[in-house]
């Protein structure tokens, strides 16, 4: 490529965003609002030559004192460093990288007055040396603060039939939770128009002088009941389209918040209202959020289906009580792995955390691996009165997998009592929201409580606070009057532990699925 700097590096896109339900009937409903973005070279972006009144009205990077402004702290994952190194290292994860990125174009929304609203979106075009379009990807934001990636390379599994006027299409399965109004089933089908040029800045003479308008639209398909799932029919359809694209100035970037005022602010107040039309108007039942899958995931339940190059990014920060958790049990880890000789790894999901290794001084017997999706594993362990409990729970629930259940309960396995030993207050807190709901026996002694005092005190505090918080999250849902879809209510999780130990299959129930309900008092 030959030339000398002749594009802008940098647009403003002013865009019309379209959502529509159309499945089922009973639930259509369709809304369109504008948004304002920013379409930017990466390495542009990276070097301030795209900074604007000295970084007063745009700037990369901090967060405060500036009109407009990136930083890269809310994107891809969160192992730190710049955009750019931050969406090379997804792409080296995913074996993507190849021959190298020379450059992206990155489509996202700006921080206004250090303000960060919700991003649902960010797309990343991306080209190698030469200016060649090779891949995109989509970073998927959900209001849960998490994230995912899809990797969709340019002339690999592309769909043969493409309408529309879009460039590139791909049809592959979900796997993020984005919307409480759809369970983590079914296919995508997204088709993309691709910026008219590379993000080089050089005049390529093929190229058209057209300002770019790089435009997405997204196709929700059911999917079928088949044993091997395939493409059912249309559930949701969004499209982002810019209607104008301004070369990035400040003049340019003044007049479309002047426009637009409080686009930018809009976002969860648009979801919020959305969901409480979906919720309360249209009937529709709550899918509760569940755990992030990443691209790496090989549980025992691990769906085969998954797309190899997508995966999650970003995961929820553990709370107050998961920290005091996850600190109890390595504590616990530390003393039993000497006892047993069984070396112990706790692996998490999230590749922003490292792997904890527990090993005896000496060398190991065997090697216990617990493969966890949630810090939620912690409060668990915590709060289940046995480790059959505990590993019952946490494989129902998909939030952690052991590589033995008999090393499992062996570690976890409670301190030796006498018949006559009394259960400990501890354990009947524990043992209280299970009732007779399982036949499983309820050691006297928890081998996780602590010695002392103080420790019994503290824990006693944390087991009761967590149960109550348990409760409140039923009482919460019943006093909004909000409806999760039957059978998978949080407060029912030893109910599902209690049918899968009976043998019986535990799925989302497909009846329920975007149903509408017809009681209207319900």
């Amino acid at each position: 490529m030959t030339g000398t700097p002749s594009y802008p590096r940098g647009y403003v896109l002013e865009n019309q965003v379209t959502h529509a339900r159309l499945f089922p009937v009973g639930s259509t409903h369709a809304f369109t609002y504008p948004t304002l973005s920013l379409l930017l070279s990466l390495n542009a972006l990276e070097n301030h030559s795209l900074d604007l009144g000295r970084g007063w009205i745009f700037g990369y990077g901090g967060r405060w004192a500036r009109l407009f402004g990136l930083r890269p702290a809310p994107y891809l994952t969160e192992n730190g460093g710049s955009i750019r190194q931050r969406l090379e290292k997804v792409l080296a994860d995913r074996g993507l990288l190849g021959d190298g990125l020379e450059d992206a174009w990155m489509m996202t929304m700006p921080s206004l007055l250090g303000f960060e609203g919700i991003n649902p979106l960010t797309v990343y075009f991306c080209y190698r040396p030469g200016g060649e379009f090779f891949l995109t990807v989509l970073e998927v934001h959900n209001t849960f603060g998490e994230s995912h990636v899809y990797c969709l390379e340019t002339g690999k599994g592309e769909d043969k039939t493409i309408v529309g006027g879009f460039d590139h299409q791909w049809t592959f399965p979900r796997a993020f939770h984005v919307s409480p109004f759809n369970d983590r089933r079914g296919f995508y089908r997204v088709a993309i128009k691709s910026p008219t040029h590379p993000p080089t800045g050089t005049r390529d003479t093929n190229a058209s002088p057209t300002p770019p308008r790089p435009s997405v639209r997204v196709h929700l398909h059911t999917a079928s009941d088949h044993k091997i799932p395939v493409v059912g029919p249309l559930k949701l359809t969004a499209l982002l389209r810019p209607t104008s694209a301004s070369p990035l100035t400040s003049t340019s970037l003044v007049f479309a918040l002047s426009r637009a005022p409080f686009d930018l602010f809009l976002s969860f107040a648009r979801i919020v209202y959305i969901a409480w039309i979906l919720h309360y108007k249209k009937r529709l039942d709550v899918f509760i959020r569940p755990e992030p899958l990443p691209a790496t995931w090989t549980s025992p339940e691990s769906d085969p289906s998954l797309h190899p190059i997508e995966g999650g990014v970003r995961w929820l920060d553990e709370g107050l009580f998961e920290a005091y958790s996850r600190r109890h049990v390595e504590e616990f880890l530390r003393r039993r792995v000497e006892e047993t000789g069984v070396s112990v790894s706790l692996v998490p999901a999230n590749p922003s955390l490292v792997i904890r290794a527990f090993a005896p001084a000496y060398p190991p017997t065997d090697h216990l691996k617990i493969s966890y999706l949630s810090p939620r594993v912690f409060t668990i362990l915590l709060l289940c009165p046995s480790p059959q409990h505990a590993l019952l729970l946490g494989t129902t629930e998909r939030i952690f997998f052991a590589s033995s259940d008999k090393l499992f309960h062996s570690t976890f396995a409670p301190p030796p009592t006498t018949p006559t030993t009394p259960t400990s207050r501890r354990q009947k807190m524990r043992a209280a929201p299970i009732g007779t709901l399982l036949p499983l026996a309820i050691p006297a002694r928890n081998a996780l409580d602590p010695p002392g005092l103080v420790g019994a005190l503290v824990s006693v505090a944390v087991i009761w606070t967590l149960l109550f918080l348990d409760r409140v999250e039923g009482w919460v849902f019943r006093v909004a009057r909000a409806r999760p879809v039957k059978g998978l209510e949080p407060w029912k999780q030893w109910e599902r532990a209690a049918m899968a130990y009976a043998g019986q299959k535990i799925a989302v129930p497909k009846v329920r699925e975007g149903s509408v309900r017809r009681d209207r008092d319900a």
